[in-house]
């Protein structure tokens, strides 16, 4: 995948998942949102204006950490400007941790496998605005803490794109979620999780086909998602939908004796 195609996927997921606080320096966005997810607290690197200094910049994102009371994270990929950046993180000890695939397919190609797969399946998606069903099963299905939630919730309630929440049942009840957001012909998908109990009969599957459906209803050709690489099984079910590997980002941290 070319670069301004990574950075394109990067863009519209940045718009899919806003923070609460971002502060532009000069191309490069720091994020802030309480500490709730790494994306939505961390540095989106992949535009580089004008002439500023390494050193400069660098000063910048550690002052706005340090006022948040949060370690400096980087959201490193192939498309991270400028091209030494990656160098002068580790020269300053930076980790990487939570290695992800950014995964594309068809929406075409969703529908046809995913549809082949829930056939005689009886499970029912339906898909409207967010509500209370759809977070509580979100956050149960994620493990989510009782102090993530509205955090997590202000993050879903303010995507600016068209979003779509869809819920899947299961004999009647709740058993799994994900969220789509459709922008420049391209469909993301986020927030995928099934209850413990209903894990293993098509829940997600499910969900996929019909927000490749409504995707498609709004004139996306394609769609992409995000997947950590220590996630076997998430890896498995998006290949079966028709879903490949195009490239890989993670989150580069500071040291720990940077913590504020």
């Amino acid at each position: 995948m070319h670069i301004a195609e990574i950075r394109l996927i990067e863009e519209l997921a940045y718009n899919a998942w806003p923070a609460s606080v971002v502060q532009i320096v000069d191309g490069w966005r720091m994020r802030f949102h309480h500490g709730v997810t790494a994306r939505a607290n961390s540095v989106w690197p992949n535009e580089c204006h004008g002439d500023m200094d390494m050193q400069t910049r660098m000063c910048l994102v550690d002052d706005f950490y340090a006022r948040h009371n949060r370690r400096p994270i980087f959201q490193m990929c192939p498309a991270a400007q400028p091209t030494e950046l990656e160098g002068e993180l580790a020269r300053r000890g930076y980790i990487g941790v939570r290695h992800t695939n950014a995964q594309t397919a068809p929406t075409d190609g969703v529908l046809e496998h995913a549809g082949r797969a829930m056939r005689g399946t009886g499970i029912d998606v339906t898909l409207g605005d967010l509500d209370d069903v759809w977070f509580n099963t979100y956050a149960e299905g994620d493990g989510m803490k009782e102090h993530e939630r509205a955090m997590r919730r202000s993050i879903v309630e303010r995507i600016g794109p068209r979003a779509c929440f869809a819920l899947a049942r299961i004999d009647g009840q709740p058993a799994g979620v994900g969220l789509g957001v459709t922008e420049r012909s391209w469909t993301g998908i986020f927030c995928m999780e099934t209850l413990p109990q209903y894990r293993r009969r098509g829940a997600a599957t499910a969900i996929l086909r019909a927000l490749a459906e409504w995707g498609k209803g709004h004139n996306a050709a394609q769609m992409y998602l995000q997947v950590m690489l220590n996630n076997p099984n998430a890896l498995a079910a998006y290949a079966k939908a028709g879903f490949t590997a195009q490239y890989t980002y993670y989150h580069y941290e500071a040291p720990a004796s940077q913590n504020v």
